[in-house]
């Protein structure tokens, strides 16, 4: 069986020690531990760093649970990030513009648009955002309304993801819009980037990679046209 594309579109956003990072997380710093100057051989570094700093996937234990050892939320099951199933972060998605936008996405503004996606089509990426800081956070920011979650799940809805840092308001105390995506099984991308992106369908790529013991995941998103 061959595939083909046409276009590999990155849709990841970088990560240095300039990334913009939620107030109060762990901002992405590196250490170099052996140096080629040095070692004459090598370069080798550690990296301390939140999951949720650049383009990542949450995993369901990021809102539920708990990460202590021994706890219900760890390796043995799917509530980490390494234990997610992989299928939902690739195949057919489709990608909305609403850009520019900091509103939130609620269901009437997209819920046409949602119904016209080709059956086979059961991710979604709303682009929100024509221009992005990466090394600002900034608190107003577009999000994803509880009540399009739930029009999500109920037209069966595997994946979404946006452009911004939180699929919630950064002021939200339930995360209501992460415990309904959840509710419906489905999984969520956050820190996109999809300003070279037009509206259309497209085949995502997005793997979490595999930490058995995390709440979410960097992932390296991709969009093959």
């Amino acid at each position: 069986m061959n595939f083909s594309f046409e276009k590999i579109i990155d849709i990841s956003q970088p990560v240095d020690e300039k990334s913009a990072c939620f107030p109060g997380d762990t901002p992405f710093s590196r250490k170099v531990t052996l140096s080629y100057e040095s070692s004459k051989i090598i370069n080798l570094t550690a990296l301390t760093m939140s999951p949720h700093v650049g383009t990542h996937a949450d995993a369901p234990v990021h809102i539920k649970g708990s990460l202590s050892p021994g706890s219900t939320a760890d390796s043995s099951n799917d509530t980490t990030a390494g234990a997610m199933s992989l299928t939902a972060f690739i195949g057919p998605v489709a990608v909305i513009d609403l850009a520019p936008s900091k509103a939130g996405i609620a269901a009437s503004m997209v819920k046409e648009k949602l119904k016209a996606v080709s059956e086979r089509v059961k991710r979604v990426l709303f682009k929100t955002a024509d221009t992005i800081n990466f090394e600002v956070f900034e608190e107003d920011y577009s999000y994803i309304e509880s009540d399009t979650a739930e029009l999500l799940g109920q037209l069966g809805f595997v994946l979404v993801g946006l452009d911004t840092p939180s699929v919630d308001h950064i002021r939200s105390k339930e995360l209501s819009t992460h415990n309904v995506l959840d509710r419906h099984g489905l999984v969520w991308l956050e820190n996109l980037d999809l300003r070279a992106v037009e509206e259309g369908e497209y085949f995502l790529v997005a793997l979490p990679l595999k930490f058995m013991d995390l709440e979410a995941s960097p992932v390296r998103a991709v969009l093959l046209k």
